[in-house]
């Protein structure tokens, strides 16, 4: 049981730097049998799920499935530290003797404004429950096998995804309108050919991956949902992008973090942060790409062409339904020996000795101790004015947190340590002219204009909120201490040269215009896929999308604001360079002047040191639960709407809360 904090009257702790604690677990007794021997067997929660559409403020509500029961929870956040913050409202029991659920997503009743809550399972079918009835709503079917993932729009609360073994996705509309036929588009055709588990919409909705048995990755443009009535779906034959070559085993789990991709595998104990090259959500080009000529089909389905298989014949699709003009060219499987294809670079006058890559590795997450576990999810707490977290359980009761704002802030310190130590360099060398950066601007400073003014410059280092407390050298001069301004920084009054404003500054958005975060990539040509080895930068900025509305952020600088961990590089091949963007031996001499220890920053290193892409980053916060007991299997992760609360559920039917902030 946690402490319990004397200081109850005091407001919550709101550090942006805080990653979450252990707050609390709950654990569900299941009376679910193996429908085949009608034996007790192992239970797990498969699930979990924030409601998104509460107000600010409201207490945070979540359902976890199990495969027979939906249990609907509320966090009292008024409760000290010393209780359970968890309280049940509602048990929802499937009774249909072939159901087995493993996920869920929330929608809601558009005429009354009531919560639903969909799940679904190996039964093949979506039941939709009016959560403070505990009634079934609708049923869903279609799917021609297990459904393995479940999710609703972010731009509109109707809209729900699922993906199954039959390798298919069908997207449905909850709306009175489409009641008759409630399956909008089925993405299908050769794209996949084994089962699906994970699947995921952009935060605009326009776009969504898939991801499964296959090691197949596809990225596929959404319609416009019809507002009428369809008679039947629209069926996609064929995403945008494709490709194979991310991982080497089959992927269960695949989500957007802004523009850029986060995957992970089975058997590869890393996650993988990626970008697909020429991508943008904010560009149009896709709708404005010439498309095949339209003729009425039968299977009403939509072929596009490869745009480097303008000479093939296009495959017909169907004029009636109100999408079909908007699908734009997208890849076929017209070469199979292609492992990766994309629509997003115009490769069709180019030889595959000149053409770009098609995507780029960016970053890796240490994961160990999954080998031989899939059907684990990470989740990325991606809301606006926080930063953002990736959180992930592995096979051994071991929860992992990267704060990704860490990787910006702690290049920016090892750059101001490198300028500080730089500047002692430059005063042993003479004279001559020095560039000093004030609050209004940068100049150039003429070294013979004396001594004096050059001692009233002050050279400043930005401690990020993360780091602890120092702790001088003992044998350390004193009057060479950096003392503490009144904003936080040390200033060393023996240093002059530059004034640097901070390390968690964010640079200006309209430099990551493109969204892709490579400009002036210099991957190998002809390459299908690159990785980042050279001089990376990466730094964090605020998500800033408007959800459920179709004004998702139109401009160039605030798609790059949606990316919360967009990236900028700059292209540098050279030994000396490279070593100046790690912690060579000059900055870790900086470092252990401001009273770090070898073994801190040897660690930090590891945690956030982004300029090898095949290094994996370790956790910047891993909680060990019960390490003596049952080892507890991470399925499925969840954030709060705002950001303070994280569940956890796996094995065993049991669910950790973890909490941010908290009193």
């Amino acid at each position: 049981m946690p402490p319990k904090d004397n200081n109850s009257n005091k407001p919550p702790s709101s550090n942006e730097w805080d990653l979450p604690k252990l707050r609390a677990s709950i654990n569900f007794q299941d009376d679910w049998k193996d429908p085949e021997n009608g034996e007790m067997i192992a239970h797990e929660f498969f699930d979990v799920k924030f409601y998104p559409y509460n107000p600010v403020g409201a207490p945070p509500i979540f359902a976890i499935t199990s495969k027979k029961h939906v249990i609907i929870c509320r966090i009292n956040q008024s409760t000290d530290s010393s209780t359970n913050p968890v309280e049940v409202l509602k048990l929802i029991r499937d009774d249909d003797e072939n159901a087995a659920n493993c996920s869920c997503c929330w929608s809601k009743d558009l005429e009354t404004g009531q919560p639903w809550l969909c799940i679904a399972g190996a039964d093949a079918k979506v039941k939709v429950y009016d959560v403070k009835q505990g009634k079934l709503v609708k049923t869903l079917v279609g799917h021609g096998g297990g459904i393995n993932d479940l999710i609703t729009s972010p731009s509109s609360p109707y809209l729900i995804a699922s993906c199954s073994d039959d390798t298919t996705v069908r997207i449905w509309s909850l709306l009175p309108t489409h009641s008759l036929q409630p399956c909008m588009f089925i993405l299908g055709g050769d794209a996949h050919t084994w089962d699906l588990l994970s699947i995921s919409f952009h935060d605009t909705g326009r776009y969504l991956l898939s991801a499964g048995h296959d090691q197949t990755i596809n990225l596929w443009t959404i319609p416009p949902c019809p507002k009428q009535h369809v008679d039947h779906p629209l069926v996609i034959h064929y995403p945008h992008f494709s490709t194979k070559e991310i991982h080497n085993s089959l992927v269960d789990c695949v989500s957007f973090f802004g523009d850029l991709i986060l995957s992970r595998a089975c058997w590869e104990e890393t996650i993988v942060l990626w970008q697909i090259s020429g991508f943008s959500s904010s560009s149009h080009h896709l709708q404005s790409s010439s498309t095949p000529s339209s003729s009425h089909s039968p299977s009403r389905s939509s072929s596009p062409s490869h745009p480097s298989d303008h000479n093939e014949p296009s495959s017909p699709k169907p004029k009636d339904h109100p999408a079909a003009a908007l699908i734009g060219t997208a890849p076929t499987t017209f070469d199979p020996s292609k492992l990766t294809r994309s629509s997003f670079w115009p490769t069709s006058s180019l030889s595959p000795h000149t053409r770009p890559a098609y995507f780029t590795r960016l970053l890796q997450f240490k994961t160990p101790d999954c080998a031989g576990q899939f059907y684990m999810r990470f989740k990325v707490l991606h809301t606006p004015g926080k930063h953002p977290v990736l959180a992930f359980c592995n096979a051994k009761n071991k929860f992992m947190f990267w704060d990704l704002r860490r990787l910006g802030s702690w290049r920016g310190l090892l750059a101001d340590v490198e300028d500080l130590e730089g500047g002692e360099g430059e005063r042993g060398g003479g004279g001559g002219k020095r560039k000093r950066v004030d609050g209004e601007g940068e100049g150039v400073r003429d070294g013979e204009q004396g001594e004096r003014e050059r001692e009233e410059e002050v050279k400043t280092v930005e401690i990020p909120g993360w780091m602890p407390t120092r702790k001088m050298p003992r044998k350390q001069d004193a009057s060479h201490i950096p003392s503490k301004t009144a904003e936080g920084r040390l200033v060393d009054p023996k240093t002059t040269g530059r004034l640097w404003a901070g390390s968690s500054v964010s640079p200006d958005p309209d430099s990551l215009a493109s969204g892709t975060g490579r400009p002036g990539s210099t991957s190998r040509p002809g390459s299908r896929g690159s990785t980042a080895t050279h001089t990376t930068n990466i730094t964090t900025v605020t998500h800033t999308t408007t959800t459920h509305t179709a004004a998702v952020t139109t401009t160039a600088a605030a798609t790059a604001a949606a990316t919360a961990a967009a990236t900028t590089t700059t292209t540098t091949t050279t030994a000396p360079a490279i070593a100046a963007q790690t912690a060579s031996t000059t900055t870790t001499a900086g470092l252990t002047k401001l009273g770090y220890t070898q073994k801190q920053i040897d660690d930090w290193t590891e945690q956030c040191d982004i300029t090898d892409s095949h290094n994996s980053l370790k956790p910047h916060k891993a909680v060990m639960v019960d390490p003596k007991g049952w080892n507890f299997v991470g399925r499925q992760v969840a954030w709060s709407p705002e950001g303070d609360w994280c569940v956890v559920v796996g094995s065993s039917n049991r669910a950790m809360v973890f909490q941010r902030w908290g009193r």
